[in-house]
């Protein structure tokens, strides 16, 4: 058993019955998967305590939600499922592919053009992630490990750095509002809070007699088991590190087993399947901690199911870089970015290398079969690469890595992280994720377009066997790939831009192995040593980046666009990197004018490069109009100043 059953609890006729493209009218089907996995079979051993929560059969009973977009009419030949792994309980497909922007929950169940449905996609949103909150959010139901009849205990590891002096904080992580973990005993002298300058600072422990559990409510101490009091106040800018003790342990890789065994029951039509045919080609994408997902699936080698068939035919993992995460371990946290823990340890690319570090040899993809690997792409922007880790997938210490033959691996040059964005012709200095205040205006290069081409090419890959275009990123060999330091010297001549510190840029560090890691228990905060050397792109002449997929932004600038933006003043901490974000610094109205005449002049210019770009197949030519719009824009506000 995997697949149980579909319980469908909602339909919804999908864009007022609008008809795609020979494919007929689509709906929404809403509701849970019901799952039952065996733990002593040989494809389930890598995931951890799966045999804790096995009932006395050996069977592992769990649910997760599920969101699917399908035509009302199977037989109309929509052939091609897109399983979308939600970032966050977040659906992922309408806003990566179709033109929508989701300023509310709402707007993630819009068709915008219909860009999937057109080409006959179904796309299906797998609830993965057991701390997933919110209304609308995917979730996973995931079953309990216990020893003896016993609740686990151990640790967890919350992190933040605030942005305000404050006497209290939240434990809440990105996208949550409450710890999905609880705390076993408030009073407990075990608990540990750390504190530290900066990421590669030391880190000092703080007197448990100096913090306690509660909130500060009218200058009085209000008892909560999700706030932290500081005798002395917490400061902005500094990094502070909560490791408690809880005492209940989902089984946390159990969302890994979803995202496998869903896809498989619809491909091959099993009988628990919604559908009575299955479907031609399966593919999965993943965005961010979503792609660090995939990632720790294939290492794991979770792309054959319990009948030994092939589930994902393709794979596109975006904006990623060079790790995984808490997917997979006791205690894990999906939600957590900037904790180092097992998800942040060698290998790092998918062809087999030696850590640098150790003795070991391993790679991504060493675990699967070749007829078992899915065809690859990965896709990152610079600040991947400024986050210290992108380049970890292609370099190993001073040597480019031979690629995999399954994979491609395309930089976007000049981008950031959360996607480029002019919100009403004006540049924004506030990251809507995080809420943090940023010292340069945000990077407005817009990375969507590209997003549909890379779909395209995946599809083409394994539907037809065509060629993708060969990998473009920073090289070592043709000195494309330089030192993050190297690049800050560049910047440190531009007026009116705030540099980071190079000694506090974030890395990648060794870590000290436990024995106790190979069983999934982590002692928190890991040990870390030594920092893996990481690399950027070179840039040109006027400080835009030279290596990899390069849009019209880049090729007729009218600004410096980049992967890495300070903190503001602020918020303290104006030498370190802000999480996510880029910047883009236009340059001066004259500088502009001064080489094109005006917006037509410009406009020609980058019809030309959007030409250049559809040749090379990063650009679908249907998605002209959009560059072209998005280029008016940019000089609108290039030359409003």
């Amino acid at each position: 058993m995997t697949v149980v059953s579909f319980d469908v609890i909602e339909r919804h006729t999908f864009a007022n019955g609008e008809k795609f493209s020979g494919f007929g009218p689509f709906e929404r089907i809403e509701g849970k998967v019901h799952f039952a996995v065996d733990a002593n079979a040989a494809i389930n051993q890598s995931i951890v305590d799966l045999k804790l929560a096995a009932d006395e059969h050996g069977i592992v009973k769990f649910t997760a939600d599920f969101s699917l977009v399908t035509p009302k009419v199977a037989a109309n030949g929509a052939r091609k499922l897109l399983v979308d792994i939600p970032n966050r309980g977040n659906r992922l497909s309408t806003v990566t592919f179709q033109k929508v922007f989701a300023f509310t929950d709402e707007d993630r169940f819009k068709p915008g053009d219909g860009f999937l449905c057109h080409r006959g996609f179904s796309y299906l949103s797998i609830g993965w992630q057991w701390d997933a909150q919110g209304d609308v959010a995917l979730k996973l139901d995931a079953p309990i490990a216990k020893q003896n009849g016993q609740d686990l205990v151990g640790q967890v590891l919350m992190k933040f750095q605030p942005t305000m002096d404050a006497s209290y904080q939240p434990m809440i992580a990105l996208g949550q509002v409450s710890p999905p973990y609880r705390v076993a005993d408030v009073h407990d002298s075990r608990h540990q809070l750390f504190v530290k300058a900066h990421e590669n600072g030391p880190r000092s422990k703080i007197a448990r007699d100096q913090w306690r559990f509660g909130r500060i409510v009218k200058d009085a101490l209000v008892a909560s088991d999700h706030h932290i009091v500081l005798e002395d106040g917490f400061k902005r800018g500094l990094i502070y590190e909560l490791c408690y003790l809880t005492d209940k342990a989902p089984v946390v890789g159990a969302g890994l087993l979803a995202i496998r065994d869903v896809a498989s029951c619809l491909k091959y039509a099993d009988a628990s399947s919604l559908f009575d045919d299955g479907f031609d080609q399966v593919y999965a994408f993943g965005v961010s901690q979503t792609g660090r997902v995939l990632r720790q699936m294939l290492y794991h080698g979770l792309n054959l199911d319990a009948k030994n068939r092939k589930v994902y035919d393709g794979m596109w993992i975006h904006i990623a870089g060079a790790q995984r995460g808490d997917f997979n371990h006791r205690f894990a946290q999906p939600t957590n970015i900037i904790v180092p823990s097992l998800g942040q340890r060698f290998p790092f690319a998918t062809t087999e290398t030696q850590d640098i570090y150790s003795d070991q040899k391993d790679g991504l993809l060493k675990h699967l079969a070749p007829e078992l690997t899915p065809r690859i792409i990965f896709s990152n922007t610079s600040f991947e690469y400024w986050r210290g880790d992108a380049s970890l997938a292609h370099i190993s210490g001073d040597q480019d890595i031979v690629q995999h033959p399954a994979t491609r691996i395309y930089h976007i040059a000049g981008a950031h992280h959360i996607g480029g964005i002019l919100f009403k012709g004006k540049q924004l200095t506030k990251i809507a994720a995080t809420g943090l205040e940023v010292s340069m205006p945000l990077n407005t290069v817009v990375t969507a377009p590209i997003n549909r081409a890379l779909l395209m090419i995946l599809d083409d890959w394994v539907s037809n066997d065509t060629t993708p275009p060969d990998s473009c990123h920073p090289r070592l060999d043709d000195g494309t790939a330089v030192s993050r330091q190297s690049v800050l010297e560049d910047f440190s001549a531009v007026q009116g831009l705030t540099l980071l510190s190079a000694e506090k840029l974030l890395s990648i560090r060794y870590q000290t192995v436990m024995r106790e890691n190979e069983a999934g228990v982590v002692e928190l905060p890991v040990i870390e040593n030594r920092a893996y050397p990481s690399f950027v792109s070179a840039l040109n002449g006027d400080l835009n980046e030279v290596a990899g997929i390069r849009l019209p932004d880049l090729r007729h600038p009218l600004g410096i666009h980049s992967g890495w933006n300070p903190r503001a003043a602020s918020t303290g901490a104006a030498d370190q990197a802000a999480m996510f974000a880029g910047f883009t610094m236009f340059f001066s109205r004259d500088q502009i004018l001064n080489v094109y005449a005006d917006e037509s002049t410009y406009l020609a210019a980058i019809d030309g490069d959007i030409s250049v770009l559809v040749t090379e197949r990063f650009v679908l030519e249907e998605d002209r109009d959009w560059l072209l719009k998005l280029a008016s824009d940019r000089f609108k506000a290039a030359t409003s100043k």
